[in-house]
């Protein structure tokens, strides 16, 4: 929103495809796939992290 303004302030126009926004529901559509894939990601690293001894992580570190 302050894009325009701006342009305005010093007298410019801005093109159409500078200044179209995402709305919002077209923005939380894909959110829950992306938190599916986001929690999927992390799933196998903290599975295998939490099988790990305390002496097995401080000989990695």
């Amino acid at each position: 929103m302050a894009i325009p303004w701006m342009a305005a302030a010093v007298g410019i126009t801005l093109p159409s495809s500078m200044t179209d926004v995402w709305h919002a529901l077209t923005l939380a559509r894909p959110a829950p796939a992306g938190l599916v894939i986001a929690v999927l990601g992390a799933l196998v690293p903290a599975r295998r992290a939490a099988r790990l001894t305390v002496a097995e992580v401080r000989h990695t570190e």
